[in-house]
């Protein structure tokens, strides 16, 4: 089973399909008339000042990153602000499939102690469409810098994720967050999580035999007919170590330690429109994805 969950996962890196996926960077910036017409082009969902408004600032930055194909859209919004002349603080948001699920303000942040990785300087360092989809994210001239490569292979539902460390004799963390199926009502949600182990307390440490995690919410669940559906993410189990703990409360919130001398190695799932039951199924069978 792990040599199938790894293959997964070293795919990452080495994608290759005999169709194209598109990879789109918009920096939006006030007056420049092209990226406001490449962002209202986008899917509704997408937008971040309301349905007709677009404010973009000199002191904010603000880009949309999306990486499609016939199968899905994965639109991420890059935040942050614009310290002489270059973008600091980035966060990294998904906001396509849904603005649900992972979280749309900032779904991963990393460290290394307190050192946060978004604390320096920000750029997209290189993007590729065409037999794959690529997008290589580069923090640098901070306290811990590293990359991060997004990736999405044609006929795909899933993104790639790998975070490469600049410094390897450093441990560091990555905390991830999601909201599944709706932000909701505190008096109504009832979030849980499933790794391919079953179904986790609150916390749930995580184990040796643990490589995937769903987030779900009972209440807030297609099948109720509510919610936005829930997602999941697939991790090495080789690279992170004891003390690494899911917990459910308002967000669903992994914090995974990895020791030095490793990346960070993910592979996302938005199931939106999906509920809890169908993306359980799914995942159960992740070994003939």
């Amino acid at each position: 089973m792990f040599k199938k969950v790894l293959t997964l996962i070293c795919a990452i890196s080495a994608l290759i399909s005999s169709a194209a996926v598109t990879v789109q960077l918009i920096e939006l910036k006030p007056g420049d008339e092209a990226a406001k017409k490449a962002y209202f082009a986008l899917p509704r969902n997408c937008r971040l000042w309301g349905t007709n408004g677009y404010k973009p600032s000199d002191k904010q930055y603000n880009a949309i990153l999306v990486m499609r194909n016939d199968k899905v859209n994965f639109a991420f919004h890059l935040r942050g602000n614009m310290v002489d002349g270059a973008p600091r603080g980035v966060q990294i948001g998904m906001i396509s499939p849904t603005h649900f699920n992972w979280y749309a303000g900032g779904f991963v942040d990393i460290k290394s102690g307190k050192k946060l990785l978004n604390s320096g300087k920000f750029s997209v360092k290189e993007t590729k469409s065409g037999d794959a989809g690529i997008a290589i994210l580069d923090y640098s001239e901070g306290a811990f810098n590293g990359t991060i490569t997004l990736a999405l292979a044609d006929n795909d539902d899933k993104v790639g994720f790998v975070f490469t460390p600049a410094d390897k004799t450093l441990r560091f963390s990555v905390q991830l967050t999601a909201y599944p199926g709706e932000y909701g009502n505190a008096k109504l949600r009832k979030r849980v999580v499933y790794t391919n182990t079953g179904k986790g307390e609150n916390p749930k440490k995580l184990t040796p035999q643990d490589f995937y995690c769903v987030f779900g919410d009972e209440y807030y669940d297609i099948a109720q007919k509510r919610g936005r559906g829930c997602c999941a993410f697939l991790f090495n189990p080789k690279e992170i170590i004891p003390g690494s703990t899911i917990r459910c409360g308002y967000a669903c919130t992994a914090y995974l330690y990895f020791n030095k001398g490793s990346n960070a190695s993910f592979v996302f799932w938005d199931f939106a429109g999906k509920s809890l039951a169908q993306a359980l199924d799914y995942m159960k069978n992740i070994q003939l994805q």
